[in-house]
């Protein structure tokens, strides 16, 4: 009988020595996974742990596959990553945080894998609702309104603009040369900037843009541009094509006012030339700034159309004709040495020749090679 009673009181400490070390081997394990830092040993150990766990259907599941998910989409394993994610969003307890996530991390898959463009639109979608519903909850539950905006932002930049970025490239891959589809996906571009102001989201409404205009819908092209040009400090790229648009158009004060911003951004001979065409005619100081820039920039070439015109207008202008010719020469280098400071290059001096004649150069230097 005791022999019995012993054998009976064996068996229950090995069962519950076999299960306590069964315990401990499944925390050990789950705990190297987490708190690994090298993300490629914390997928090896994340799949160790699935091939020996993961059928167990416990409460703790879930965070197996969520943190599977992301990290196998983080070193590139996106068809791994997409059978993680569509595991862990089907437990009915995920919350909204990680049902975000994941939304916003399938949609990146699929787009990235081409697997399923459909599904990547989707979650996209479900990604900017769950969102933004998450954004109005917020409103109304916080009352500070710092940590409202803080929050807003927070969500609009890292969910709300990627999936809508997503969902634009989503559509460009169905149907780039549909007018009408690329009107929708420029629209998303737009939200998407509106969302983050991201020069991300910038490049891809550019990009679109460049598309419309193409498309010979030019009205959609300005509006996209303009939301993203920065007036403060304007995109060479953006300014001119705007200007572009709005010569299309015949706008002419539309063009010059987009080729004057592009020329603060970025200071070209050929643009100021082109402003001083489009402005001399109405205003002959604007005419002459311009035309005396792209002069001096054009590396003072006096055979350059610049110092034609420049040249012309000047010494045509009635009130200097009423000039002494020695006041006028005197002016006229006036003109050029405001123009070079403005440029920050330094002033001619009074002996010092006011341009080069680049084609007399040119044949001496023939004459001195052929010599």
């Amino acid at each position: 009988m005791k022999i019995k009673k012993f054998s009976i009181v064996c068996t229950a400490v090995l069962v519950i020595s076999f299960s306590l070390f069964a315990i401990s081997k499944k925390e050990e394990m789950w705990t190297k996974a987490i708190t690994e830092k090298d993300i490629n040993l914390r997928f090896q150990y994340l799949k160790d742990y699935q091939a020996e766990f993961g059928d167990q259907k416990d409460k703790f599941a879930k965070f197996l596959y969520i943190n599977l998910a992301d990290t196998a989409f983080q070193v590139t394993k996106y068809d791994e990553a997409i059978q993680a994610a569509e595991q862990a969003v089907t437990y009915a307890d995920l919350d909204d945080a990680n049902k975000l996530r994941l939304h916003l991390l399938l949609a990146n898959a699929y787009n990235i894998t081409k697997k399923d463009m459909e599904k990547a639109y989707q979650y996209a979608g479900l990604a900017i609702d769950l969102a933004d519903a998450l954004i109005k909850q917020q409103q109304t539950a916080e009352q500070d309104p710092e940590k409202r905006e803080k929050f807003a932002a927070q969500y609009s930049t890292f969910y709300i603009a990627p999936a809508l970025r997503i969902q634009a490239q989503v559509l460009y891959a169905k149907g780039k040369d549909d007018p009408a589809s690329l009107k929708e996906m420029t629209s998303k571009a737009c939200r998407a900037f509106d969302a983050d102001r991201s020069q991300r989201s910038a490049d891809m409404i550019f990009a679109l843009a460049t598309n419309l205009y193409k498309k010979n819908l030019t009205d959609d092209a300005i509006k996209a541009l303009e939301l993203i040009l920065d007036k403060e400090k304007p995109e060479y790229k953006y300014t001119y094509m705007l200007a572009s648009l709005y010569n299309k158009k015949k706008n002419k004060e539309k063009v010059i006012h987009y080729f004057e911003m592009a020329y603060r951004a970025q200071k070209q001979a050929k643009l100021a030339m082109n402003i001083g065409k489009l402005v001399y005619k109405g205003d002959l100081d604007k005419g002459l700034k311009y035309f005396s820039e792209a002069f001096v920039l054009g590396n003072s070439n006096k055979q350059s159309d610049a110092f034609k015109f420049l040249e012309n207008l000047y010494f045509n202008n009635p009130e200097v004709k009423k000039l002494t010719p020695e006041e006028q020469e005197k002016g006229f280098r006036a003109l050029i040495n405001v123009t070079r400071e403005r440029l920050g290059k330094p002033p001619l001096a009074d002996t010092e020749p006011i341009g080069v004649d680049q084609q007399k150069e040119e044949a001496a230097a023939t004459e001195e090679t052929e010599g």
